[in-house]
């Protein structure tokens, strides 16, 4: 009789190094588990920042626990995109973990692959580093 792998696929969760900092974004919908996670939150910017290591390990270990799967990003190369400025790119803006303007360009980690798929096909050119 054939095995199954019948394990639930946990949610993922990136966590970027981006400069000596730690980030990440995402909505939950469990207020205990938030709650737990506010200390960290930047409301300006709707995203998690972790100073250092320890603090990230923490966040880590806490979404681990609560069912997420925390994946360490050290390279955002692979998540930057690039959008004119006379775009719409609200949206785009609303699930990136930073941003930064480039010329008449805005430069974009977004927060996951299919995010990275999404701003291509609004026209958006991925690149190779936040300030190439």
């Amino acid at each position: 009789m054939p095995l199954f792998d019948i394990a639930e696929k946990r949610p993922q969760i990136n966590i970027f190094k981006l400069g000596g900092a730690y980030y990440f974004k995402h909505f939950f919908d469990e207020p205990e588990l938030f709650r737990e996670l506010e200390p960290f939150y930047e409301k300006s910017r709707y995203r998690f920042k972790m100073a250092t290591a320890g603090e990230r390990n923490k966040c880590m270990k806490l979404l681990d626990k609560r069912g997420y799967d925390p994946t360490l990003i050290e390279d955002p190369a692979p998540y930057t995109i690039e959008i004119s400025r006379y775009q719409k790119y609200g949206e785009l803006l609303k699930n990136s973990v930073e941003s930064y303007p480039l010329r008449d360009k805005i430069m974009l980690v977004m927060k996951d692959m299919t995010w990275v798929e999404q701003a291509v096909a609004m026209r958006a050119v991925k690149k190779l580093s936040l300030k190439e």
